[in-house]
């Protein structure tokens, strides 16, 4: 019995039984979804198209975006998730060293600069998981190689020749890695997808109406955000109904990762226009990392939110989740 598969059968003893017959159109796709992802066989293209519906229904929108993101492929470098970023490569190439040729050899890039040294050694995998899916089974061998330009390639020869080697004359350069480092990014992706099914399943699958399920966004972004989003980031104690993981993944003066970062955490549409709207209107005091009246005022006003309930956060945690997302949009 494979992993995924003595996970599911493991999880199914936590979780209500509901007979077929009883649960509506959406706890079936559910049932589907979880089914595919146990089938270590199917294409998890299949799950990722069927979540997609699932999302739409249940307007999710950090989910569908994470979904559409996993089909599509990330266009926004910004927005690789962790499980994409810096998978470890080698740097391999053929060259001619006085009279001596070497082929599939390891090229050293010792005093390089550090951040271009990093870019060599490691890669970002932006493709969808069908390219994924159609890369492992197209290439036969055990690894996986990628070109490297030949602007950058005449940038490692002639550090390599600065380093004592006169004669050197580089032919070709790639970045080489083991095929398994792409299987374990579909591999994390059908876990994490399964993670959040199983727990949708467990705590939902006794749902008669699909409006009852979108009635409970705020703890269905919770259960995407801890399965799917953000890992094992900071936990940070919500009450007694929620936990919320504060791992903010915002880009400097960027408001859309402002915005889906503080939908996350469970604020409204129109909580997170207002900030949106008021964030550029006055400048911080960067040097005493103070924010303007606005923002202070906007704080204040969410903060009352998880006085009254209206925000299912505890109220000894509210200001430092609303700081450091805003922090992190100025820069500070």
């Amino acid at each position: 019995m494979t992993q995924i598969k003595r996970k599911f059968f493991h999880r199914l003893t936590l979780c209500t039984i509901i007979p077929h017959e009883s649960k509506t159109k959406k706890m079936e796709l559910v049932s589907q979804i979880i089914n595919d992802l146990i089938d270590e066989e199917k294409s998890l293209n299949s799950a990722l198209l069927k979540t997609k519906v699932l999302a739409s229904r249940i307007q999710n929108e950090v989910l569908l975006n994470w979904v559409n993101n996993e089909l599509s492929g990330y266009l926004n470098t910004n927005k690789i998730p962790n499980y994409r970023r810096e998978i470890n490569n080698e740097l391999k190439g053929t060259f001619i060293n006085g009279t001596m040729k070497y082929t599939n050899t390891q090229v050293p890039t010792i005093g390089l600069d550090k951040s271009f040294e990093k870019k060599l050694r490691t890669t970002d995998f932006i493709e969808s998981i069908s390219m994924l899916e159609k890369l492992i089974i197209s290439n036969k061998s055990s690894t996986l190689n990628g070109a490297i330009r030949a602007e950058l390639s005449s940038i490692i020869e002639e550090n390599w020749i600065n380093m004592g080697n006169p004669y050197l004359q580089l032919i070709s350069v790639y970045k080489s890695m083991p095929k398994s480092s792409v299987v374990e990014i579909i591999i994390n992706v059908r876990n994490k997808l399964l993670d959040f099914m199983l727990e949708l399943d467990g705590k939902y699958g006794n749902l008669t109406e699909i409006k009852d399920l979108t009635m409970k966004k705020e703890e269905i972004s919770s259960i995407v955000n801890n399965t799917i989003i953000t890992g094992d980031g900071n936990i940070l104690n919500t009450g007694k109904k929620s936990t919320i993981k504060n791992t903010p993944n915002i880009n400097k003066a960027n408001k859309d990762d402002l915005i889906t970062h503080l939908k996350n955490i469970g604020l409204t549409e129109d909580d997170t226009t207002e900030i949106a709207e008021i964030v550029d209107l006055e400048a911080p005091d960067f040097q005493n990392e103070k924010f303007g009246v606005k923002v202070n005022t906007w704080i204040a006003k969410m903060i009352g939110k998880t006085v009254d309930g209206s925000w299912n956060v505890g109220i000894g945690v509210a200001g430092t989740l609303l700081a450091e997302a805003i922090k992190k949009y100025y820069g500070m």
